[in-house]
């Protein structure tokens, strides 16, 4: 009791002398401007992004500002696409009058001629561009080398090495790679541009109908006579790895019976790094009598089984058309002119595979005006804005987001729009799963975040005229913090893919001692991998601790009532409660800001109790040069103190703070 008593006049001598206001809570106000002033920067950002997207801004889905004109499908023009480079290849009179290449999504232009030989069926760049290859037969392809964007040398061709081989298309696998696919066999050639030749570098026998072709991932997908699958890739230099074949799918008639799918339903996908051969088929559905039409994505991985994964379920019927943004599969009713857009990550229904249906149904691409000085033929007043036909008839929508209107001689980039999705979604849930998945959705989850605390202080200070003995809880305030808990829970569950032992490492390297350059509130960082229903839906970005701290805690400090500051507390303690039950080390600044509360609102009695419970890691170090810094504690404070650290070490380390 002798030290004890020791300590307490050491404190009362410490209340008696003059305390400069600029000293008093500098730390705590420090941080409260440091909130501010990110949280300024980051409502400024969302304001130019706003000013830049224009119209747009209220449209999930709309066309990119910049738009490709080229010259219109006509009598004497022929207009190709190349999904691989996403080049458009304009030909006038089978490119004796000039040949325009233009890609869509960077500032490259070509312009040359070609000798007409023949009506061109397919024509496409190497993955350097020194190359090009046209094919004009289905017996042989004519390659040009490029130097500096100019042709240059003479034309050479390349036929099939069997004579009766008919090729049903080429692909470049490299820069000086190519595949050639026949009915009779895969041919895979090198090409020697000084020498003007190719090189036969692998060569393999199969009865092929169709072929499907994926560039990020060098598959190879073809069809046989017999209706079998066969997988190939291309990755390595002269050579062709053969993967697992598998039966094609078959649709359901109206009859009952089963047909098989043709090329034309078929296509080949990424998403979340997984590769999908997908195609459009009637199924009966479990426990309904009609027929569903379904797109069915089968995995695709070299060394395992193919395997049926996931089931889109269609609304409408007609003509469709598919695009992948973001890792979004996106579904186009040109004839209703609406879009469905599914998420394969972040919903469905497991029935032995995965049932989806969309995220956003029935949206339709924003409004795009087309200055006439563009495109002269809309209007004779050259400033004038032409409003476009949205899902025309003469559109052609790619897989990689590509629209391509023949008619106008336009095309654009579709784009999505992320900051729209929490306007228009209602299910919390949905909204945080979906952004976590999108490669731009971390600015618009922490804005997310920072209008829910809004929202939570709304509440409380929209109870001005209730009785003063009113309190935020109960249903309104356990809603609030089940939201909050779910993204806390969220982020924690997807960092470092869910392993605990990253997890550990990264708790170590935080509770490591800060260098003396290093700011007072050291925060770490969480690297988010987004997983969905299936272990292959991998994307990630990076949340830092500090970020959540600057827009959940930080920008809205200024608020005094109490029941604002109990809000605060109970989203603090869900913080603190959910990382350190995913064994992620919490920043010190989360526990000094609870600290912070509890003694503003004089709730000493709590303050204890998160000690005693070990809410508070480390207490020593974080409590107690709080408590001093302070410099105002009574008695009494000080003697529930004393009780709650019975160890004497801790106690004479007190006494030595002081």
């Amino acid at each position: 009791m002798s030290i004890l008593k020791e300590i307490y006049n050491k404190l009362e001598r410490s209340r008696s002398r003059t305390v400069k206001p600029r000293n008093h809570g500098k730390n705590l106000v420090g941080l409260h401007q440091l909130g501010t002033d990110i949280g300024y920067r980051y409502h400024n950002q969302i304001r130019r992004y706003i000013k830049l997207a224009g119209d747009n801004c209220d449209s999930f889905l709309y066309l990119s500002t910049k738009v490709t004109v080229f010259e219109p499908l006509g009598t004497l023009n022929s207009v190709y696409f190349d999904d691989a480079r996403k080049h458009i290849f304009t030909l006038r009179s089978r490119g004796t009058m000039g040949v325009n290449v233009k890609s869509v999504v960077n500032d490259l232009v070509l312009n040359f001629r070609i000798d007409d030989q023949g009506e061109v069926l397919s024509i496409k760049f190497s993955e350097n561009n020194k190359i090009l290859g046209i094919q004009r037969t289905h017996r042989s392809v004519d390659f040009l080398n490029f130097q500096a964007n100019c042709p240059g040398g003479l034309q050479y061709s390349q036929e099939c090495k069997n004579k009766s081989a008919l090729l049903l298309g080429f692909v470049w696998c490299s820069n000086y790679e190519v595949l050639f696919v026949t009915n009779e066999q895969l041919e895979l050639y090198q090409a020697l541009p000084e020498k003007n030749t190719l090189r036969l570098n692998s060569c393999l026998p199969l009865n092929t109908c169709w072929f499907l072709w994926n560039p990020e991932t060098h598959i190879c997908i073809t069809s046989d006579p017999e209706k079998k699958l066969h997988m190939f890739q291309l990755k390595t230099p002269g050579t062709i790895t053969k993967g697992p074949k598998f039966l094609s799918p078959t649709s359901v008639g109206a009859n009952g019976d089963t047909t098989s799918i043709e090329q034309k339903h078929c296509f080949l996908t990424l998403l979340y790094d997984d590769l999908y051969f997908c195609t459009i088929r009637y199924v009966k559905l479990y426990n309904e009598q009609n027929l569903t039409r379904t797109i069915s994505f089968y995995t695709l991985k070299i060394e395992d089984p193919i395997a049926l994964a996931h089931l889109v379920l269609l609304d409408y019927q007609g003509p469709v058309s598919f695009s992948v943004l973001d890792n979004l599969f996106m579904v186009h009713y040109q004839s209703r002119k609406v879009t469905s857009v599914f998420d394969i990550a972040v919903n469905g229904t497991v029935h032995n595979v995965i049932h989806h249906t969309p995220i956003l149904r029935d949206i339709s691409i924003a409004p795009f005006n087309l200055f006439s000085k563009i495109i002269p033929s809309l209007s004779a007043n050259l400033d004038a804005q032409i409003p476009i036909d949205l899902y025309s008839a003469n559109w052609v929508i790619h897989l990689c987001g590509v629209v391509i209107d023949n008619s106008l001689g336009c095309s654009w980039l579709l784009c999505v729009n992320n900051m729209v999705f929490p306007k228009i979604v209602a299910n919390h849930n949905l909204v945080v799963d979906f952004l976590l998945h999108r490669s731009s959705g971390k600015s618009v989850l922490l804005e997310y975040c920072s209008k829910l605390v809004v929202d939570g202080i709304e509440e409380v200070t929209a109870n001005v005229n209730k009785p003063v003995n009113y309190k935020f809880d109960g249903y309104g305030l356990n809603q609030r913090l089940d939201q909050f808990a779910f993204v806390f829970k969220r982020i924690c569950e997807v960092s470092y893919c869910g392993t605990n032992v990253t997890s550990k490492l990264l708790a170590d390297s935080d509770r490591k001692a800060p260098s003396a350059s290093a700011p007072s509130c050291h925060c770490s960082t969480v690297k988010t991998i987004s997983k969905g229903l299936h272990a292959g839906s991998l994307t990630f970005y990076i949340i830092s601790q500090s970020e959540i701290y600057s827009h959940l805690f930080l920008k809205n400090q200024d608020v005094e009532r109490l029941e604002v500051r109990k809000l605060f507390r109970s989203i603090l303690i869900e913080y603190i409660r959910i990382f350190s039950e995913h064994d992620i080390c919490v920043d010190h600044c989360f526990y000094e800001m609870l600290v912070n509360l509890t003694v503003r609102m004089g709730d000493y009695t709590q303050l204890s109790f998160y000690i005693q419970s070990r809410l508070l890691a480390d207490s020593k170090a974080t409590v107690i040069p709080y408590l001093i810094k302070m410099r105002t504690l009574s008695y009494w404070l000080f003697l529930v103190c004393c009780n709650l650290f019975v160890n004497r070490k801790l106690i004479l380390a007190i006494y030595y703070f002081f």
